[in-house]
């Protein structure tokens, strides 16, 4: 799936969403991709809706493994933090990365991609 720019985004996610049958993980799934995707946008394209995201997502099992890429240089000092501040979770910017982490299993950035993977079974 390839995207330019915010405005279509979370009608994708929906799409998404409804093309795997996870309806039961929407939350999840619908918050994930907003912040990758979110941060595609801003931190790899540097806000230039006319340079491509790349969403690619594969059910396999009982494992979503989501993949979004920019079209960044990428960065090699990407961390998913495991904790912040109350303050922090409130600003504007900075809990993207943390929220990712918090909802999957995994994730992590390699080059200007994102690699993020969520069980989808039941607890």
């Amino acid at each position: 799936m390839r995207l330019y720019g915010l405005e279509q985004h979370q009608g994708i996610i929906d799409g998404i969403i409804q093309e795997l049958g996870l309806e039961d993980y929407a939350f999840d799934i619908r918050l994930i991709l907003i912040e990758a995707i979110t941060n595609a946008y801003y931190h790899g394209n540097l806000s230039d809706c006319t340079k491509p995201i790349i969403v690619r997502y594969l059910l396999s099992g009982k494992r979503l493994e989501l993949q979004v890429e920019d079209s960044g240089e990428g960065s090699g000092s990407l961390v998913f933090p495991e904790a912040i501040s109350g303050d922090e979770l409130l600003d504007e910017g900075g809990r993207g990365l943390y929220l990712i982490r918090c909802f999957s299993d995994k994730a992590e950035m390699v080059r200007n991609t994102m690699y993020i993977s969520k069980c989808v079974c039941p607890t």
